[in-house]
């Protein structure tokens, strides 16, 4: 009787386990009502840029908001979370890259006897990478980022005007320290301009969803182009110059985009035109500072190449640089670490190789030497890593609806807009670490690491 049964209960056992695997749990239709979970998400994507520089400490509050909307999200599908199908090579390749940063830096920290402080700023891209995983599988309305982008391009240029126009601020800074300020609002600027390939799509021929009517698209647009304005304007407020090495990649990549649109010719004749407009309405206007702050850059550089003046502000960054590189030749596989790049650098400033007051700062106002000098050859690889793997992301994204045509015969550019921002924030971030070491602030690292979890999450339900 008991052999029976045993019997009849494994081939019911059987039964049960060949049905699971001929019926694998049906993934949710993108068209279904988003969950409670993903409406978090969606809502911290939209602060995350709205607050960043709108609100003291507001990147913070934003990347808080991601890492909470991504563990309730984990929480709530934790029994389905195995069901989910593995992530493509190249989201993965962004997550091992941000785990492998942050691993390198806290660890050399760690040889080194620098101290559990640290360990603060690489352990952001610890969070951004559990967000990134949790984003990668979530269903995410990317319009919660061209808004976010938007609203906090908009609320960085008031600010900006406020601060410099109306109170009489020499430079504007928001509530960050003012290059960290000119380049988060630049990026965002020019994010902004991307969000209006997704604002101006032209309607479906698909009748199962709702077109978008002419004076929507026109709203859209007319937000998203004050959004970019603002943020520029912002940038151009804060007399960042180093932010101004952004606007170059971002025209590139603008020309990528109206190639895979079929516009290269009319890009050709309206970008660069555009952007030319843009610096020189900047530069004329004295309000701006810009004009100052160019003939000023040009003056330095000529005095200091002269050798009559090295202690001005151009003078000490190109002083940085050459400490940094002096310090690379002595020992370029290893590094010299935080601690002992700053002592190695106050030797060089006693020693008149630089000036004592290049010697002060904490590191070399240039993401690639201060990295290469402080983590050796390895950190510069894991940095170019860090940088290059979202963009190969973005370049793998299926962008075949850019070939579709609408009813009207416009492309439909709606598959276009998150590549193009993606790779705009990206090269821009390589850009403006020309001039400044991003990621030794708090605003820098934080901006990029969940602005990188965010474009590269979303872009894989888009």
């Amino acid at each position: 009787m008991s052999v029976h049964y045993a019997l009849i209960t494994n081939d019911r056992t059987h039964e049960l386990t060949t049905a699971k695997a001929s019926n694998p749990p049906t993934p949710t239709p993108p068209t279904a009502p988003l969950t409670r979970s993903e409406q978090f998400i969606t809502a911290a994507v939209f602060l995350f840029p709205a607050l960043a520089l709108t609100v003291p400490d507001g990147y913070s509050i934003g990347a808080v908001a991601l890492l909470i909307a991504a563990i309730t999200h984990l929480i709530a599908n934790g029994r389905t979370w195995a069901q989910h199908p593995p992530l493509p090579g190249a989201v993965k390749a962004v997550i091992a890259f941000m785990l492998v940063y942050a691993l390198l830096w806290m660890g050399d920290a760690a040889l080194r006897g620098e101290g559990v402080r640290e360990f603060d700023r690489p352990s952001r891209f610890l969070l951004a990478a559990f967000c990134l995983s949790v984003f990668a599988r979530a269903r995410i309305h990317q319009a919660a980022l061209w808004l976010g982008l938007a609203v906090g391009g908009l609320g960085a240029g008031g600010l900006a005007i406020t601060q410099k126009l109306i109170e009489g601020q020499q430079r504007a800074n928001g509530f960050a320290q003012v290059i960290q300020f000119g380049n988060a609002a630049m990026l965002i600027g020019l994010m902004g301009l991307a969000g209006m390939l997704w604002s101006l799509q032209p309607p479906t021929t698909n009748p199962d969803r709702p077109r978008r009517t002419r004076r929507r698209r026109a709203l859209l647009t007319g937000l998203m182009g004050l959004g970019a304005l603002g943020g520029l304007t912002a940038s151009f407020l804060s007399g960042t110059r180093g932010a101004w090495l952004a606007l170059a990649p971002a025209l590139l990549v603008g020309l990528w985009a109206a190639v895979q649109l079929g516009k290269a010719r009319l890009y050709l004749l309206i970008g660069p035109v555009a952007l030319a407009v843009i610096a020189t309405t900047a530069y004329f206007i004295p309000a701006t500072g810009v004009e100052w702050r160019v003939d000023s850059a040009v003056s330095e550089v000529q005095r200091y190449l002269e050798d009559t003046e090295r202690r001005t502000n151009t003078g000490n960054r190109l002083e940085m640089w050459k400490g940094a590189a002096h310090l690379i030749g002595e020992r370029p596989w290893v590094g010299w670490g935080e601690t002992e790049y700053q002592a190695e650098l106050a030797r060089l400033g006693e020693a008149g190789i630089i000036t004592e007051r290049a010697s002060e700062y904490t590191h070399a106002h240039n993401e690639w030497l201060n990295v290469w000098a402080k983590r050796g050859i390895t950190g510069v690889f894991i940095l170019l890593g860090l940088y290059l793997s979202p963009i190969n992301a973005f370049l793998r994204l299926p962008r075949g609806a850019t070939s579709q045509t609408s009813f009207s015969g416009s492309r439909d550019s709606r598959h276009l807009a998150l590549p193009t921002a993606g790779m705009i924030f990206t090269f821009g971030a390589m850009a403006t670490g020309l001039t400044q070491v991003n990621f030794n602030h708090n605003i820098g690292v934080m901006t990029f690491a969940f602005m990188t979890a965010v474009l590269v999450g979303i872009s894989q339900h888009n």
